[in-house]
C-alpha cells in the first residue's frame, strides 16, 4: 500500500479555491426596544469574486459615517446615538483572499479608532472547522483549505489537530450556553431546548462513529488519515466530517441567537454571519419572540441562486 501525503498536495492545489463571500441580504427588526440588524453572507460563491475587496471597503465607509454622525450629534446637539455592537462571524483569510468576514477586524485595525463602533469575533469553532478541512481535502482535492483555524479563544493547526481537540471545544461551547440559557426568559429557553434536542442527536452520533471505528483520539487528524491511500480512505470519515460540520454549525446558530439577546437594548446590534446562521436568528426572533420587520434589502433562499449583493446605500439605509 503506497503511503500518501497527498494532504500537502491538496493545500497546495487547493490554494487557487479560496472562501469567497458577499453580504446578500440584510433586515433591520425591533424586538422590543431593542434594535438588530441582520445580514446574510454567501459563501463561495465565484461570481462575487469582484465585489468581495470593494464591499469590505464600503461597509468601513458606513462605519465612518455613522461613527462621525455621532459625534457631531453628541458634540454639537447633545444628542446620544447608540453605539453599533458588530456580532462577526470571523472567517480565516487565505492568501491575502479579502472579504468582509475575513478582513473587517484587521482593516478597521488599520484605521483610526471608530467612536461607537464595538466588533466582537462570536466565531467559536477552531478545532471542529480544522478537523473538517482536513477530512475535505483527503477527500476531494480542490475543496478549499487553510493552514489553521481560528475562534475568538483559540487557534488549531491542520498538522495538530485532534478529535480530542473538538471534543474539548464541544464542552467549552456547551457551558457557555448552558449558562446563558439558566438566565434567559422561558421563550429563550424553548427556543435552546428545541435546538439542544438536535445537538444532542447529531452529537451521539459522532461519539457513536467515532467509537465504533476506533478513531484515536490524541493523534493528530493528519497521521490517522495517512495511514491509508488516498484512494482507500475509508467512507467513514466522511461521515465523520459531515458530523462534525452540521454539529457545530447548529452550535454557531444558538450561540449568535443568544449573544443578540444578551446584548444591551442600548446599543444596535448587527449580526454578520452566514446566511443560513442569519437565517435562523431571524426566523426565531420572528417567530417565536415577535420581532417586527423594519426594513429589509436583498433576497435569499437556500438553494436557490444568488445573483446580487447589497451596495453601500443598502449598508448605510440598514445600520442608520
Amino acid at each position: 500500500m503506497t503511503k500518501i501525503n497527498f494532504f500537502s498536495l491538496a493545500l497546495v492545489l487547493t490554494t487557487a479555491y479560496f472562501i469567497k463571500g458577499v453580504v446578500v441580504e440584510g433586515s433591520k427588526w425591533k424586538l422590543d426596544d431593542k434594535e438588530v440588524v441582520l445580514f446574510f453572507d454567501a459563501h463561495q460563491l465565484s461570481v462575487f469574486r469582484e465585489r468581495e475587496e470593494e464591499e469590505v471597503n464600503d461597509f468601513i465607509q458606513v462605519l465612518k459615517r455613522y461613527s462621525y454622525s455621532a459625534c457631531i450629534l453628541e458634540k454639537y446637539f447633545d444628542t446620544q446615538t447608540k453605539p453599533l455592537h458588530i456580532l462577526l462571524e470571523e472567517s480565516p483569510e487565505s492568501n491575502g483572499h479579502t472579504t468582509i468576514m475575513s478582513s473587517l477586524i484587521k482593516k478597521l485595525a488599520q484605521e483610526e479608532p471608530l467612536a461607537y463602533i464595538v466588533v466582537e469575533n462570536i466565531e467559536q469553532r477552531a478545532a471542529s472547522l480544522a478537523v473538517s478541512d482536513v477530512i475535505g481535502s483527503y477527500d476531494m482535492i480542490g475543496k478549499a483549505s487553510f493552514d489553521h483555524r481560528t475562534s475568538s479563544t483559540h487557534a488549531f493547526y491542520h498538522q495538530s489537530v485532534t478529535l480530542y481537540n473538538v471534543l474539548d471545544e464541544y464542552e467549552r461551547i456547551m457551558s457557555h450556553l448552558n449558562n446563558v440559557y439558566v438566565s434567559s426568559s422561558d421563550k429563550v429557553k424553548a427556543i435552546h431546548e428545541d435546538k439542544m434536542e438536535i445537538i444532542e442527536y447529531i452529537y451521539n452520533g459522532m461519539l457513536q462513529e467515532i467509537s465504533t471505528h476506533a478513531v484515536p483520539l490524541h493523534e493528530n487528524f493528519i497521521g490517522i488519515l495517512d495511514r491509508f491511500s488516498f484512494d482507500s480512505i475509508p467512507p467513514y470519515f466522511e461521515k465523520l466530517g459531515k458530523i462534525i460540520h452540521q454539529l457545530f454549525s447548529r452550535i454557531i446558530d444558538l450561540y449568535a441567537l443568544h449573544r443578540v439577546l444578551s446584548i444591551s437594548s442600548e446599543r444596535k446590534i448587527v449580526l454578520l454571519a452566514g446566511a443560513k446562521h442569519s437565517l435562523y436568528v431571524q426566523s426565531k426572533i420572528m417567530g417565536q419572540l415577535d420581532a417586527h420587520a423594519e426594513c429589509g434589502y436583498g433576497d435569499f433562499e437556500p438553494g436557490v441562486k444568488t445573483t446580487s449583493s447589497l451596495k453601500r446605500e443598502d449598508f448605510y439605509s440598514l445600520l442608520m
